[in-house]
C-alpha cells in the first residue's frame, strides 16, 4: 500500500528568494554620494567660469575705448575741441573740455575720467604721452599740434595684454596683444 500524503492546499505565495545581504542588494545612489558629486561639479563649474570671463584688462581697455569715442563725440556736440590725455603716473585717462581752444590740451573742465584703480591689477604698458584732441569736425590731432593722430595704447594684466589702437578718423579698436 502507497504511504499516505496529504493534499496540499494551492498557496498564493510566490516561492521565497534566498535572502542576500543588506550592501549587496543595494540600488541607487544615496543622498551622501549625490552631495559630493554635485560639490565636485560646483567646483569645476566656478573654475571654468573664472577663465571663461573677460580679463579685467579688457574691461578697463572697453572702458578706455568707451571714454575715447564719447570725447569725440562730445567735440562734434559741442563744436569745440575736447582733450583725451593721461593721468599722472598712468593713473588712467581724462578727458578735458579746454577753456581756451586755442590751447585744447591746456587748464579745463574734467568732464570724464577711466582711472585704472577701479581695475585692480591692471596697468598702463604704453599709453598717449602727448595726449589727443578731438576737433569739431570728429578728426584726431595730438596735443603738441601734431598731425593727424594714429595711437596705441596697452592694458596689461596678469592674463593678457590688450591694445587700445585710435585712428584718426575716429576708429577706436581693441586688439589682444598677448595672452598667456
Amino acid at each position: 500500500m502507497p504511504p499516505l500524503t496529504t493534499p496540499q492546499a494551492p498557496t498564493s505565495r510566490a516561492p521565497r528568494r534566498p535572502r542576500r545581504s543588506h550592501a549587496a542588494g543595494r540600488a541607487g545612489i544615496t543622498l551622501v554620494e549625490l552631495l559630493v558629486v554635485l560639490g565636485v561639479l560646483a567646483v569645476l563649474a566656478s573654475a571654468g567660469l573664472a577663465f571663461a570671463r573677460p580679463s579685467l584688462a579688457m574691461k578697463a581697455a572697453r572702458a578706455v575705448r568707451t571714454t575715447v569715442l564719447w570725447a569725440r563725440t562730445e567735440a562734434m556736440w559741442r563744436g569745440a575741441p575736447m582733450s583725451v590725455t593721461e593721468l599722472p603716473g598712468g593713473a588712467g585717462l581724462v578727458v578735458v573740455a579746454p577753456a581756451d581752444p586755442a590751447a585744447p590740451c591746456g587748464e579745463g573742465t574734467p568732464l570724464a575720467r577711466v582711472a585704472l584703480a577701479d581695475f585692480p591689477g591692471v596697468r598702463l604698458v604704453a599709453g598717449l604721452p602727448r595726449g589727443l584732441v578731438w576737433l569739431p569736425s570728429g578728426s584726431g590731432r595730438t596735443c603738441s599740434g601734431g598731425g593727424v593722430i594714429s595711437g596705441t595704447m596697452l592694458l596689461a594684466d596678469a592674463r593678457v595684454t590688450i591694445s587700445v589702437v585710435v585712428s584718426a578718423l575716429g576708429r577706436v579698436r581693441l586688439g589682444v596683444v598677448a595672452a598667456p
